[in-house]
């Protein structure tokens, strides 16, 4: 991601946090009054905003693309190694001349 952000994004960021938090307390002052405007009118600007402000965000585009660098190429794999098995089977463990013992 872009370390600046352009000034119309930032602009429309910001409206977007105001209109949302202003349409929140217009909720909240209208839990607890006594049948007051003051209230209905913040929580209907509050929403009337958010709609305007993610309007506005909406309409600066898509963003643009995220070109990742090519990956590095692997270095081939190695070839695992065979175990000698013909030698283990020959020999188990004991010398050839005395008996094995179960």
């Amino acid at each position: 991601m872009s370390a600046t952000i352009p000034m119309r994004e930032q602009n429309a960021r910001r409206f977007l946090g105001i209109a949302a938090t202003l349409g929140v307390l217009g909720v909240a002052f209208n839990l607890g009054s006594d049948d007051s405007t003051l209230p209905k009118v913040l929580a209907a600007l509050g929403v009337v905003a958010l709609i305007w402000s993610i309007h506005r965000f909406g309409r600066l585009g898509p963003d643009a693309m995220i070109v990742f660098e090519a990956p590095e190429e692997a270095a081939p794999k190695k070839k695992k190694k065979k175990k000698k098995r013909a030698a283990e089977t020959e020999t188990s463990g004991a010398p050839p001349d005395e008996p094995q013992v179960s």
